[in-house]
């Protein structure tokens, strides 16, 4: 009776494992044979280059005169995008006056960084970064040399032609903005603390309102800071603070209808709902900014390549030696996350290679199509993004990247 159980349980088994493996090599069979036409389309919309070149941008001239907000969104901890940002909003400064660089950076933290642009003192881009949202790249070399670049670029430029980092995330350094606050107020020994309860700190705000009644600029930030900080007290949704904070700074900063860019996480730049939830550019588009149809997305697909993570933040088991692990990461691990198409971008752009990809030229077969717009996970390790609005133009450039690099870290 045992041994009668034993075989029918190995035959199951055995049976289910060919099901499996069937149902796994008919899935790549069927992504393969229908991908033709996916190639074709991606071999004559993108622009494809070596990992150690720069895009030419040309692609791209049309849909930058033609929108007003340019957004990229990065998948935090990679070489690659850091070298994007660099190369796209100096190309966009340099050809199209883009001078608003909108920030994944709380409003002191983007001040701080704005002081260093113009003296290159590198603690004031240690402190801005300090605490960070973007974890990966607080304590990182290749976003620190990000942003020593955007420095030598920045004191090429005539004073006219400077740009700027507009903060506009969620309160992340509670501290840091105490300090500025501090700094406002130079008529008294009271100094605030991050110890302080809030009506605490909303006094000293209202004191600097009337220390500084007869200057709106200042006032404006004051009542910017003041809002931040309640948002902060009572933990509002981060994603409607990011949108509160852009709307109030856009109106205020941008009156004359410029150009300007925005560099985030990836989820942010998505136009429409994700997960049953509008994110930042989807949020702006609804808005009354007149952007709903100027508004150009780009995302990052990375392949076959590492991300820098903190070593205590992953399982034992998954851990390198050191504070950071090199984490491999690629879009077409079935167990982890697989998007359905993928390999169609894989066929098109070489090892070590990237490519700059129009996703909504006309005729695309994306329009109609849940290719790439279709995420599969075995093991729901990390965040998996649903894409419910069907044939909408999500983003309509896609970086894809093979065999990138991490965010080195600095030990």
């Amino acid at each position: 009776m045992i041994k009668r159980i034993l075989k029918v349980t190995i035959k199951g088994t055995i049976g289910i494992l060919l099901f499996l493996g069937l149902m796994y090599g008919g899935f790549h069979l069927w992504e393969y044979s229908t991908g033709d036409k996916y190639i074709a389309y991606l071999k004559e919309n993108s622009e494809t280059i070596p990992l150690s070149e720069s895009f030419s941008f040309k692609s791209l001239e049309k849909d930058i005169s033609e929108n007003r907000l340019i957004l990229v969104g990065e998948i935090h901890g990679f070489e690659e995008p850091q070298k994007f940002d660099y190369d796209l909003f100096s190309h966009l400064h340099a050809n199209y006056n883009v001078r608003q660089y909108f920030a994944e950076l709380d409003y002191v933290q983007s001040l701080l960084i704005n002081l260093y642009m113009e003296s290159g003192d590198e603690t004031l881009l240690k402190d801005a970064l300090k605490k960070w949202a973007v974890i990966q790249g607080r304590n990182n070399k290749d976003y620190f040399d990000k942003y020593r670049k955007f420095h030598q670029y920045y004191q090429q430029l005539s004073e006219h032609n400077k740009f700027k980092f507009i903060g506009v995330d969620k309160l992340q350094d509670v501290q840091l903005t105490l300090n500025f606050l501090n700094t406002l107020n130079k008529s008294t020994e009271v100094k605030i603390k991050e110890t302080v309860e809030l009506s605490a700190i909303l006094n000293q705000i209202d004191l600097l309102d009337s220390i500084f009644s007869n200057s709106p600029d200042t006032l404006f930030t004051l009542t910017h800071i003041r809002n931040n900080f309640t948002n902060y007290a009572e933990n509002t949704n981060r994603e409607k603070v990011l949108f509160d904070n852009f709307h109030s700074l856009y109106k205020q900063m941008n009156s004359s209808k410029e150009k300007a860019y925005g560099y985030f996480g990836l989820y942010h730049v998505f136009q429409y709902q994700v997960n049953g939830k509008q994110p930042l550019a989807s949020l702006i588009r609804m808005s009354d900014l007149g952007l709903e149809n100027n508004i150009l997305s780009m995302n990052f697909l990375m392949l076959d390549s590492y991300m820098v993570r903190k070593s205590n933040e992953l399982p034992e088991f998954m851990r390198d030696k050191g504070p950071y692990t090199k984490m491999p990461i690629s879009s077409d691990e079935m167990l982890f996350i697989y998007i359905y198409g993928i390999k169609d971008f894989k066929r098109m752009t070489p090892e070590y290679h990237k490519s700059l990809v129009k996703m909504n030229a006309e005729n695309s077969p994306y329009a109609n199509s849940n290719r790439m717009n279709k995420i599969i996970q075995l093991l729901p390790v990390t965040e998996k993004f649903e894409f419910e609005e069907k044939g909408k133009p999500y983003v309509q450039y896609t970086v894809f990247v093979r065999n990138s690099d991490w965010a080195e870290p600095e030990i």
